[in-house]
């Protein structure tokens, strides 16, 4: 039997716990319900496309929200944004940021709509 500190289980513990709340923000925020590899590499891979929606979602959201009069949660947004029921100001607004976009870097984003 391997005996161990309480100072050393509860270290343990808190990494555990921290490791616990990272998964549940991602579970939350980047909509990531389950892992669907396995291996080291492919959960890097979709952490990483779900960062990568995170970022392009909230900068969208922090550009529109500038302009836009009705005040809307972020998660709010992201919901919305993905069931397409997204208000019509908000519409708009997105409509006048990726404009913008495309003015100033010269090319779209495709498939938005």
């Amino acid at each position: 039997m391997v005996h161990t500190s309480a100072e050393k289980m509860a270290d343990m513990y808190q990494e555990r716990w921290t490791v616990e709340v990272f998964f549940r923000w991602v579970r939350q925020y980047l909509n990531v319900p389950a892992l669907f590899g396995t291996t080291e590499r492919t959960v890097y891979n979709q952490l990483f496309a779900a960062f990568i929606a995170y970022v392009l979602l909230r900068w969208l959201y922090n550009r529109t929200k500038k302009q836009a009069t009705s005040h809307l949660p972020f998660i709010s947004f992201v919901r919305r944004l993905l069931s397409g029921q997204i208000p019509l100001e908000w519409k708009s607004e997105m409509g006048v940021v990726l404009f913008e976009f495309t003015r100033i870097y010269g090319r779209g984003i495709p498939n938005f709509g």
